[in-house]
């Protein structure tokens, strides 16, 4: 019974929506004769608009612009002319939703005819079964291959879940260590810019003894090559002290030998030179008294003499 129902609403429906739209010429007098040919179908059915005037001293319906649930399908469409004078319109129901979904749609076509003037005709056109479009069709079959992925996807969002209760309890944690931390840190903060300084206070003064030792060690090295060179001469010198040293005891051992020697000889001289002074004393003292008696003598006679 409840499918029944639902079979008849369409239908209800369809009949209700021609009594409020109905084929409509402005003006028209049983001048223009205007139909829809079908009135109801798919989403892929081509309608048929057509139009024929009844009065040969005014124009027909040779352009229109056409509009379907007042969205603007097409302007200024010029009309196919059949054998019998009238002009034809073929339409196809736009794809877009929601102008192609299902029931009852108005089609409202406005034009101007000559020695008549502006008309407007309105028709309803039904929608009675659904025709998927290519896009549909596409978009179906990706929501059935996303439907497959959803199992695994609630799954992977309850692990998530599990993982996400852990990190919002780990955060909690995170961020009371990270209160501390920042203290921690604006303290070290702090040592550093002080450490930067005395570094760079260190680095001044390291590049200065750099700089020194750089001139020690070139002195070192010069003392070191004076060093080696002054060592070598020493151990020549010592060379030379040694044999130095061998001949001086000799010297000195000869030199002793030779001083018993000379207080031995100026003894000796000595004594002969006090003899000698005594001879000569006495030999002065001898002569002096010689030449003392020698002149003291008396004269002889000569003849006395002989």
């Amino acid at each position: 019974m409840l499918k029944h129902h639902k079979f008849m609403l369409p239908i209800l429906l369809f009949l209700f929506m021609i009594f409020i739209f109905p084929v409509r010429v402005r003006a028209q007098n049983g001048q223009i004769e205007a139909e829809i040919l079908p009135s109801e179908g798919s989403a892929n059915t081509v309608i048929l608009v057509r139009f024929k005037t009844l009065n040969a001293s005014i124009g027909g319906v040779q352009t229109a612009d056409i509009f379907w649930d007042n969205y603007s399908i097409a302007l200024n469409k010029d009309g196919v002319l059949g054998a019998d004078g009238s002009y034809n319109y073929n339409l196809t129901v736009p794809s877009q939703p929601p102008l192609s979904d299902l029931g009852n749609h108005t089609i409202r076509v406005d034009s101007s005819v000559f020695n008549y003037g502006p008309i407007t005709f309105t028709f309803s056109f039904a929608i009675i079964e659904f025709v998927p479009s290519p896009e549909y069709l596409a978009l179906n079959a990706s929501y059935y291959s996303l439907l497959a992925n959803f199992t695994d996807l609630l799954n992977s969002y309850n692990a998530l879940l599990v993982n996400y209760n852990m990190t919002s309890a780990d955060y909690a944690t995170l961020v009371s260590e990270h209160s501390q931390l920042l203290l921690d840190y604006n303290s070290l903060s702090a040592n550093y810019n002080s450490l930067t300084a005395l570094h760079n206070s260190l680095s001044a003064n390291y590049n200065s003894l750099l700089t020194d030792y750089n001139n020690i060690s070139q002195v070192f090295s010069s003392l070191q090559a004076s060093y080696t060179s002054l060592q070598q001469s020493f151990q020549s010198l010592s060379s030379n002290y040694d044999a130095l040293r061998t001949d001086y005891d000799s010297l000195d051992s000869n030199y002793s030998s030779l001083r018993s020697s000379y207080d031995s000889l100026l003894g000796q001289l000595a004594f002969d030179r006090n003899l000698n002074y005594v001879l000569i004393t006495s030999t002065i003292i001898l002569a002096i008294t010689t030449f003392y008696f020698a002149t003291k003598r008396p004269k002889l006679n000569p003849k006395t003499r002989y």
